[in-house]
């Protein structure tokens, strides 16, 4: 009797072994997408008895996601559709439910790393480690990076330190870049988290430990057994626009959606406190970057950190430049932990619906 055939658009670690017992259990059909020309008629093809697709992150992004035409062309036999990641982006979840195929996603497996990100962006956005680190390359010497980064000025223009002569007789501690930016500890400072599940908590807990204050956004408020089990305070506030005046530094750790498309605009901004930080770890819509650069250029903002971006994967030219914006690819859960983890969640789905007849775990259609 024949195996039953799983497409795989993109590569698992085929080492794990749960891969390897997998295999053992379904024909595995590595694929790799060349044209949608071609995955169309493949799909009619040689794919027409695949039971069940296995979407690693980039999934069918390289031909436009699952559109409806990739949808009408999957063939009778595909019971489900898995996805490594979270995000639902490009996925036809409604498309593929109108046929009646299952779609899975993986639960925020990689929420501790996604965390860990937001640490780093929120100490640079205190701290400015990375102008001294890129300084101190530059001249070799703990004194003169110092000095000149004490006589810089910051132009907000261009987010660029103008590093001026080092002829000053006092001696550079090193709290502050020229005479406009301060170099602060996020201690005692507020944190406004948007978005508060998985992944949210698990950036409180962080924030918390370098001793900042934690607000949330949440649609509905945790419950008061939910806080306590957080093991610190929390306040919690119902929208960003409320929450705006006395956040020193907003985290979005939401979706995008049509809800939030754009959440963080100029009226949010015109609303913080002078100089307030931002971090976007969720979907890059959720920031309109042209109001985000019009509150670095005005002073309003005095950093940004971002993970995810508007028109990704380009990036605004002017993001790149600006020393007073940190910029990561998009690599928030980007570990080989989450990698293997999200694999093996994917499979397991993929052999409990197709062998056992279970219902799966993490459906979203």
């Amino acid at each position: 009797m024949s195996k039953p055939q799983v497409l795989f658009i993109g590569e698992p670690n085929r080492d794990l072994p749960e891969f390897h017992e997998f295999s053992a259990q379904f024909e595995c059909i590595h694929y790799k997408i060349t044209s949608k020309e071609t995955l169309l008629e493949d799909l009619r093809g040689k794919l027409s008895k695949v039971v069940a697709v296995y979407g690693s992150w980039l999934g069918f992004h390289p031909v436009g996601g699952l559109t409806e035409d990739i949808v009408q062309a999957l063939p009778d036999s595909l019971k489900l559709v898995t996805s490594c990641s979270v995000g639902l982006d490009g996925w036809g979840s409604e498309q593929l439910a109108k046929r009646g195929i299952k779609l899975y996603n993986c639960p925020s497996l990689g929420a501790e790393q996604v965390a860990d990100l937001v640490l780093y962006h929120t100490l640079q956005s205190f701290r400015y480690f990375k102008v001294f680190e890129d300084t101190f390359r530059e001249c070799g010497h703990t004194v003169k990076t110092r000095s000149l980064l004490q006589n810089a000025s910051l132009d907000k223009r261009t987010g660029k330190v103008v590093l001026n002569s080092d002829d000053s007789s006092e001696y550079a501690f090193g709290h502050t870049l020229g005479d406009s930016l301060p170099i602060l500890t996020p201690f005692g400072k507020n944190a406004v988290i948007v978005g508060f599940g998985s992944i949210g908590s698990r950036i409180a807990k962080r924030l918390h430990a370098i001793g900042m204050n934690i607000s949330y956004v949440k649609r509905t408020r945790l419950s008061s057994e939910q806080e306590a089990q957080l093991l610190f305070p929390v306040k919690y506030y119902a929208s960003l626009k409320e929450a705006a005046p006395v956040a020193d530094l907003v985290v979005l750790s939401l979706p995008g959606t049509s809800e939030t498309e754009n959440l963080y605009n100029r009226e949010i901004i015109d609303l913080l406190p002078h100089r307030s930080r931002v971090i976007n770890v969720g979907r890059g819509t959720i920031v309109n970057e042209d109001d985000l650069l019009a509150g670095l250029r005005s002073g309003q903002l005095s950093f940004a950190g971002l993970d995810v971006y508007a028109k990704e994967p380009a990036v605004s030219k002017e993001l790149i430049e600006r020393q007073d914006v940190i910029l990561t690819p998009h690599i928030g859960s980007s570990t080989v932990e989450n990698f293997n983890d999200t694999s093996i969640f994917c499979l397991r789905n993929i052999r409990d619906v197709i062998l056992h007849g279970k219902e799966g775990l993490s459906r979203v259609n």
